[in-house]
């Protein structure tokens, strides 16, 4: 058994490009290696293997067979941790009594797992692998182009795989730095098993929702961030696959989600960094404008909309307002999807990426690396640190509460950023408290962000009726923006009742840490 640290990368640019560039030729320390591999995926029809985080493959080098197993680890950024046990067989079939680890011979000789297991789906891929150099350790480089096979249907592969056999893995991200200045190139969360698995169940992954920070008191601020950050970037590119093919709004709206929790975690440990921090601040800044205007369209034109329609189906009006907010709404889907398929938007994955896999302290190789953590931050503890941030802002609530009624709109808008900044916050930290303490106080959080939000969507519809053409003459489309903008402020008012009793609730919510 060994751990395989790996970087993988997509790109559906011509990859003789990269093959031929003075970067590549400058770095090999070995001549490239051509091969075809054939790899055939077993598991049982229930995928057991998957379920317990195992993936069981033999594949086709040459005239030898190797039996591979993987399992554990995890990916963040597109950097793959995972542990291999890998052996020669005679034939291609699965061999058990090459299993040398007590806890997977547990697993395959538990209900009959071995005659359970069967073919699910095959890779053939052509491979091209070379070794390189880096200033502080060595890579291999591989370029893999083929498909994936589940019955009758298949997917391409087109990867750049980069394996560290020595030195740190932030070398891997710089290296990719450089890649993408000579092709473009998306980072990839899911392993080829991964996407086999999905092409054999025939459907795509769900749209991905914030999963739960593992910290623990004892743990360093540093390293709460980077589990932290892990985490957002794990949601992001969980859901960039899904937003690029147009699946589901839902995709997008994570991927919104995603970028808030992320500019939130610099926000919160801000005093850690550097002043270059602001860099990857204003990056992201960026990326939540690109992607934040397609999400304000979506939820005009699915749900308001959509719902005025409903009322009014026969008015000639109100049905053409909307074949206008839909096209708008697609025009703007699209380009948010340029802006995540963008050398800028895998710049940033790839800066941040590197920021959590360096060393603390350890700067990063190249101009654009960006910023590591600062060594001279006063010792303080994750505890005390969490108690201080939460109470500063619970006492902002506070204040705001205090003069709820009279608050304006703008006013409104920035008590919405506070509610959810707090509770992104308490979500990071919930760990270190017993389960069940912040959860009466989340729920607070939630159903004031709930309503807040509801609230700033209705603002928001002026601002996007104005992207619209006027037509003065046409008095269906004046009435229908009347309806739209009437059925907004009617709306708002009900909003603002619904705000006043949910702060209500806050009488029963104490701060729980």
């Amino acid at each position: 058994m060994h751990p395989e640290i790996e970087l993988k990368l997509v790109t559906m640019a011509n990859i003789n490009r990269l093959r031929r560039s003075r970067l590549i030729r400058s770095l090999s320390i070995s001549p490239a290696v051509a091969k075809k591999l054939y790899t055939v995926y077993y598991d049982t029809e229930d995928h057991d293997l998957r379920r317990n985080d195992i993936a069981l493959r033999l594949r086709r080098d040459g005239k030898q067979w190797v039996q591979t197993i993987k399992g554990g680890g995890g990916a963040t950024a597109g950097l793959h941790h995972r542990y291999e046990w890998e052996v020669p067989v005679k034939e291609a079939q699965p061999d058990f009594t090459k299993i040398s680890d007590p806890d997977l011979i547990s697993l395959f000789n538990s209900a009959n797992l071995r005659e359970k297991l069967r073919p699910i789906f095959t890779t053939e891929c052509s491979r091209s692998t070379r070794m390189l150099r880096l200033p502080d350790g060595e890579v291999e480089f591989c370029l893999d182009r083929g498909r994936i096979t589940a019955g009758q249907i298949s997917v391409p592969i087109s990867e750049i795989e980069l394996e560290l056999k020595s030195g740190g893995a932030v070398s891997l991200f710089q290296l990719a730095l450089d890649l993408l200045a000579i092709v473009p190139l998306r980072l990839e969360n899911r392993s080829k098993a991964e996407r086999g698995y999905a092409l054999a169940a025939g459907c795509e992954s769900p749209p991905c929702k914030a999963t739960p920070v593992h910290l623990h008191a004892e743990m360093s601020l540093s390293g709460a961030f980077n589990a932290i950050t892990a985490s957002c970037l794990n949601q992001l590119l969980s859901n960039d696959p899904g937003m690029l093919e147009g699946r589901d709004i839902e995709y997008l709206h994570q991927m919104r989600v995603a970028v808030r929790r992320q500019r939130s975690v610099l926000s919160i440990f801000s005093p850690l960094f550097l002043a270059e921090f602001t860099g990857i601040a204003g990056e992201l800044r960026w990326l939540i404008r690109q992607i934040g205007t397609a999400r304000d369209w979506d939820v005009f034109v699915n749900e308001t909309l959509h719902r005025i329609l409903g009322v009014f189906p026969q008015h000639p009006g109100v049905s053409r307002l909307h074949a206008q907010c839909e096209q708008l709404r697609l025009d703007h889907a699209s380009l948010a999807r340029d802006a995540v398929q963008s050398k800028r938007y895998t710049t940033i994955m790839l800066k941040l990426g590197a920021w959590i896999s360096a060393e603390p302290g350890m700067p990063t190789a190249g101009s654009s690396a960006p910023p590591c953590p600062a060594t001279d931050v006063p010792e303080t503890s994750l505890q005390v640190f969490a108690k201080k941030l939460l109470s500063r802002r619970h006492d902002k609530l506070r204040k705001y509460g205090k003069k709820l009624k009279r608050l304006s709109s703008s006013e409104l808008h920035r008590l919405r950023i506070a509610v959810k900044k707090q509770r992104y916050a308490i979500e990071f930290f919930a760990g270190l408290y017993a389960s069940d303490r912040p959860q009466q106080y989340v729920t607070w959080l939630t159903n004031l962000q709930d309503v807040l939000g509801k609230i700033n969507d209705l603002a928001t519809m002026e601002r996007l009726l104005g992207e619209l053409p006027h037509f003065e003459n046409d008095s269906a489309e004046r009435e229908a923006r009347g309806i739209v903008l009437g059925w907004a402020a009617c709306l708002a008012q009900e909003k603002k009742r619904e705000l006043y009793r949910a702060w209500r609730s806050s009488n029963k919510t104490d701060p729980f840490w």
